[in-house]
């Protein structure tokens, strides 16, 4: 029964939760696009009825795999936070190429902040002092593939770096690089299938933030 109640409880959290960050989400993507067009007017971007439906599903099913998993833990709080911001700035990323500055920030900071909390109240200080350096060295490490090329990885995924950092490497450093490893293999994949499709080239820009949100949501249920 509890174990259904995890489930019941982390899917209505989720669904709610993306639900009621879907018109924030469009408004925050309404000013990237202003401050990247470089002027004021700008058309709200439509959501399609099916997009909003698919964005609160997937905000919902992660977190009920996860705690049908590790049940009602504090613990889980970081990492499902981490996804739920991830889930709307994926969208963003996948349907403008854009990820918007507040949106990054906010996510950093909600993640910082709950470790904070939970490592207080469940003394998991070690565990956020690990992740408080991977996140940092995570961060440091698209910073400098951004240097070296802005194609790898454009300085918007420099941004929203720590924020993945915190919150995979609370789960576990391995997970961290897990979920790396798995954001490059599918922008791989998804890029040798569209330039095999003439759809895109060697130069062109894939939504890396996309792919780290993928691949975040598939590591947190498997290290679930």
């Amino acid at each position: 029964m509890s174990a259904h109640l995890a489930v019941f409880g982390g899917a209505l959290i989720g669904m709610v939760a993306g639900a009621l960050l879907v018109p924030l989400t469009q408004r925050e993507l309404v000013g990237a696009m202003a401050r990247a067009a470089e002027v004021t007017p700008v058309a709200t971007p439509s959501v399609r009825a099916w997009h909003r439906s698919a964005v609160v599903i997937v905000s919902g099913a992660i977190p009920a795999l996860v705690l049908l998993h590790v049940g009602w833990s504090i613990v889980a709080l970081p990492p499902l936070l981490l996804f739920l911001g991830l889930v709307q700035l994926g969208y963003c990323d996948l349907s403008r190429h854009l990820l918007p500055k507040p949106m990054v920030h906010v996510t950093t900071a909600t993640v910082a902040m709950s470790e904070i909390v939970v490592a207080g109240l469940a003394h998991e200080w070690h565990r956020m002092v690990i992740a408080t350096v991977c996140g940092v060295s995570f961060a440091a490490l698209l910073y400098a593939m951004n240097l070296m090329n802005p194609n790898w990885i454009a300085f918007g995924d420099v941004r929203l770096a720590p924020a993945v950092g915190l919150g995979l490497a609370w789960v576990s450093p391995s997970a961290l690089l897990e979920g790396f490893f798995v954001a490059n293999l599918l922008a791989a994949v998804v890029g040798l299938a569209l330039i095999a499709g003439h759809k895109a080239n060697r130069k062109t820009a894939l939504p890396f933030g996309l792919y780290l949100a993928v691949a975040s949501g598939i590591i947190i249920v498997a290290w679930s």
